[in-house]
Parts: structure tokens; sequence; C-alpha cells
């Protein structure tokens, strides 16, 4: 009967010996496929200018009517030690920083481009507003000295002549009193 118990100790042993060995590999081989896997991925950056001449940086694609753009592949820090999240990928947070810093200082090229750009037309607007009434005023004078120089006739009287010299000449200060009504009523 010893024997016999010695028989059933040893396949009792295999088994115990069996499921220490299968609960070890189901705790190790979820950590080990874990880490693993985590020094597989990868983030991508992705960096592109839009229609506003502004440089983005992001982790998503950039929209679909982007035709030219650059991807960045970013990989994680794969040191053996644990480090701090904050710490974890110092390269990515400065190159981040850095697009941050890009984006804000085109945006505000944007705006102040913006506002050259408005500057610059209002004084188009103004210079061609100034060259339109100079224009107008050549005009009414070379009008004037046309009624000057015509001869009088019987139709064609001094009072009749001077009637519309002073009928341009009415023209002529309101031209530069108020241009832009002026120019409304013509």
């Amino acid at each position: 009967m010893l024997e016999k118990c010695k028989e059933l100790k040893s396949p009792a042993k295999v088994v115990s010996t069996t499921e220490l060995i299968m609960k070890k590999i189901a705790i190790c081989l979820p950590i080990i496929l874990l880490w693993v896997c985590s020094g597989l991925s990868a983030e991508n950056i992705y960096n592109w200018t839009d229609k506003n001449g502004i440089r983005r940086f992001s982790d998503q694609p950039p929209p679909r009517e982007v035709k030219q753009y650059k991807t960045i592949q970013v990989q994680p820090n794969q040191s053996s030690e644990q480090e701090p999240a904050a710490d974890s990928r110092p390269g990515y947070d400065r190159m981040v920083e850095k697009a941050k810093g890009e984006t804000q200082k085109d945006e505000q090229e944007s705006i102040q481009g913006e506002a050259s750009g408005a500057a610059e037309e209002k004084q188009n607007a103004e210079a061609s507003m100034k060259a339109r009434v100079e224009a107008e005023r050549q005009r009414l004078y070379e009008k004037i000295d046309a009624i000057n120089k015509r001869p009088l006739s019987r139709t064609y009287d001094h009072s009749f002549k001077q009637a519309r010299i002073d009928e341009i000449q009415k023209q002529l200060d309101k031209l530069n009193n108020s241009p832009e009504e002026y120019f409304q009523n013509q």
C-alpha cells in the first residue's frame, strides 16, 4: 500500500508542478507581451502649412484638402528605468513647445499682416481718391477754359457764358469740400 501512495504522490506532484508552471506562464506572458508591445508603439506628428500660411502641428492627420505635409515618427522613451511621466519624452515635449511657439508666432505675423494689409488698402484707397479728385478738377478747369475761349454770339452772350462758369465753379467747390459726395452724385 505504501507503494500505491508513492505512485499516487508522484503524479500529484507532476500535476502540481505543471499547474505551477502554467500559473507562472499565465502571469508572466501578459507582462512580457505588454512590455514588448509598448516598445513597438510609436506616435506620429503631422506638420503642414494651412491655406493662411500658418504652420500647423498635430497628432491627427491634416484635413483632406492639405496635399503636402510631413510625418514625424516619435518613438517613446525605451529606458529600462521607470521615469516620471513628465520626463518620459523630453524631445517630444520640446518639439511640441517649439511648434506651439512657431504657431503663435505665425498667427501673430498673420494678424500683423492683415492689419498692415488693411492700412495699405486704406492708403491705396486714399491715393486713388486723391488721383480721381485731381483728374476731375483738371477736367472742370479745362471746361472753364473752353467756355472762356468760346466767342460770343447772339445766342451765346456774356451772361450765359458767366452762368455756365458759375455752374462749373459750384461743382469745383463741391469737389474740393466733399469729394465722396461729389462722386456719388455723378
